[in-house]
């Protein structure tokens, strides 16, 4: 299970041993990861946030957004790639920040933001090195941020 307070989001992403491992892109992170691998620590983010568990039916929602972007698309040429950085409590009101779109050294804006589902599954990740966090870890806070504002199966 996360840890409480953990960031949830450097192109070699660094685990919770500081072991680097391949670079990769949200889509190889949700194809190596099912959604049976994900779901307690995506759910765990979501008690942290609501106070309570998902529904059974909001389950097989998020399961359905979940197997679609991993089986179903392809990813897409893009210069965006994943920031994930140490998250600094109570100093934006998008704790979501500390998993931003970047491209070519410029900050854009969060990826729960981020409109086109399909680009976010091509961005590279680049986790900061004092972020401890396993890759399925890193899994379950994206597909957070891709649900974050209530997604369109279309991107």
């Amino acid at each position: 299970m996360p840890r409480k307070g953990t960031s949830f989001f450097y192109l070699c992403i660094v685990n919770k041993y500081n072991i680097a491992m391949k670079r990769v892109t949200v889509l190889e992170l949700f194809r190596k990861y099912d959604y049976e691998s994900v779901f307690p620590h995506f759910d765990h983010l979501f008690v942290v946030n609501s106070g309570h568990h998902l529904s059974e039916e909001n389950i097989e929602v998020f399961r359905g957004f979940y197997n679609h972007w991993a089986n179903e698309c392809e990813t897409k040429p893009t210069e965006c790639y994943i920031r994930l950085v140490s998250r600094w409590e109570m100093t934006c009101p998008y704790i979501d920040w500390n998993c931003s779109v970047n491209s070519k050294g410029h900050l854009w804006y969060s990826v729960a933001e981020h409109n086109d589902k399909i680009e976010v599954l091509s961005m590279r990740v680049r986790v900061d090195k004092d972020v401890e966090i396993s890759e399925v870890e890193l899994a379950a806070g994206l597909f957070w941020e891709m649900t974050y504002r209530k997604p369109i199966i279309d991107k």
